[in-house]
This record gives C-alpha cells, structure tokens and sequence, in this order.
C-alpha cells in the first residue's frame, strides 16, 4: 500500500492571546523570579511528515522550525482539534482515508506561528481494525470457517447459497424445541470499542429468537449458548418480516479469544422461523477504537 503527502500553504498567521498582567511591588530579585525579554523574530513554521518504514498507517511529524521555538501545537486531522505536543511524534491513522495535519510553532512571546498544512492519505485499514471475522460475505465454501452446534437433538439446517447462510428446520415432533447456531473465535483486546454488524433476512416468524452471543466458552452440541454479551435480533417473539442491517458496539473487560455466536432456534409446539428460514449475511465485526 502507499501513502501519500501533500503540503498547502495556510493562508493565515494564528496569535495565541496572552490575558494582560500587573506586578505590583515586584523587583527583581537576585533569583531572576521574572525575566524581561528582548526582541522576538518572527519565525517561519515548518515541519516534516514521514513515513514510518514497513508500517503504512503510522507517520513521523516534526516541527523543524528555526528559531526560538518553545513549545508546538499539533492538529493531527482526527476530530480532537489542535493541542499542545511533542516537537517529534509519532501519528497513527488505522482506517483508510485522508487526513489534514496543522502545526504551530509557538514562540517565547506566546505568538503561534502557522505552518503549511500537510495531508496524508492511507489506502489500507491496519490489519487490527480489519473485519476480524473470516467468511462473513458468506460466498462459496466460506461455510469452512464457520463452525456449527445444536442445543438439541433436532438440529438446524444451514444451507450456504446466493450470498447467504440460511437457518430452516427440518420436519420434527410437535413437542420438539430446536435451538442452535455457528460461530467463530476471534482475539479481542480488553477496553477498546468494537462493532458488530450483521444482516439479516426472515419472514413472519413465531416463538423465534436470533441472537447474537460474544463469549468466552466454546459452543458444543447439548448446550444452549447463553454465555456473556447477548445482542439480540428476534428475542423471544413473533415477529413481522424483515430484512436488514443492524449494528452494535460494544467493549471487553480483558484481552483474548472470544467466540461470536449466531444463535437461532425456535418453540414447541408452534414456533417457526418463516418458510424461506433466517438468512444471515454481511457479518462483520472489527475494532473501531485506538
């Protein structure tokens, strides 16, 4: 992937008001407790941008200014707004786009001193903030990375086609509940935001639920899943026809394996998906967060 920079000149010299101040009864001391300042020069603010070798997403910025610099005043392009940094930092930008650095060199007057704005763009997200999910387009043969469980001995039939992976029930006793789902385990790490989305399409369904489950133990067949963090489709309903996407975000209390898990099941003796099933599709789950 490459990244490119570009420099504009800004159009304008920003000052940093300074609030006026009164020393009554001051002299100064031995200890030199205030300094009088001579002539300040003007100064021309530059800095660099470089790219950090084998990393596409992370740059090097550096306030080169010469003069009498002390202190620089950083917009990295990322919503915060400008703050007061290092004269060399280290910026990092996980999701592709364009992004617009400013600096300040600010002088011992208190002037801030605007340099040409630079703008970097990135073609690539890091691949920490990629879907962490594998197969989640569900297109030919991405049944593979999916695994697959059922809560009961009357099992849920996946069947992976137009783009889809669709849940239908199989003939079975009027008294016989059904109750599964596939999953995958994915790595986490603890306090950062992550967001799930999914689509999903049904018809009227009746005592159904599609949920979507984030836990730390491994579904197995006999066990309903009901582990951690439950984001819920269909809960426990009857419910009208629907097709689209929903998002949800979401943090984890400690880093490592987690395991994301479509549940879909339905009642006795009436409960019923609709006659085309549940597909799910477009599953995507990633890190949103620094």
């Amino acid at each position: 992937m490459k990244s490119s920079i570009n420099f504009k000149i800004a159009g304008a010299i920003f000052f940093l008001g300074l609030g006026a101040f009164t020393f009554i009864g001051c002299k100064k001391g031995n200890n030199s407790s205030y300094e009088q300042y001579g002539a300040v020069d003007s100064l021309t603010a530059t800095f660099t941008v470089t790219p950090v070798a084998g990393n596409d997403t992370k740059f090097v910025i550096t306030n080169t200014t010469k003069g009498q610099v002390v202190g620089t005043r950083w917009d990295i392009g990322k919503g915060s707004g400008p703050v007061m940094g290092k004269t060399t930092d280290t910026v990092f930008y996980p999701l592709a786009g364009t992004y617009t650095i400013k600096m300040q060199a600010l002088d011992k007057r208190g002037k801030l001193y605007s340099a040409p704005v630079a703008t970097v763009t990135t073609t690539k997200n890091d691949p920490a903030y990629d879907n962490l999910l594998k197969g989640g387009k569900m297109n030919t043969g991405d049944d593979q990375f999916w695994g697959k469980y059922d809560a009961n001995a009357n099992k849920i039939i996946w069947t992976l086609a137009n783009n889809a992976y669709t849940a239908t029930t199989a003939t079975r006793p009027v008294s016989a509940s059904v109750n599964g789902g596939i999953y995958q385990a994915v790595q986490v790490v603890a306090n950062k935001t992550y967001r799930f989305a999914m689509n999903a399409t049904y018809g009227v369904t009746q005592d159904a639920w599609l949920e979507i489950y984030l836990g730390q133990t491994v579904p197995a067949d006999g066990k309903d899943y009901t582990d951690n963090k439950k984001l819920g489709y269909i809960t426990w309903g009857t419910w009208t026809a629907y097709s689209g996407t929903r998002t949800f975000d979401l943090t984890f209390g400690a880093s490592g394996t987690i395991y994301v898990v479509i549940k879909a099941g339905c009642n006795a003796p009436n409960g019923h998906f609709s006659t085309q099933g549940i597909a799910v599709t477009n599953v995507d789950f990633r890190r949103i967060q620094e």
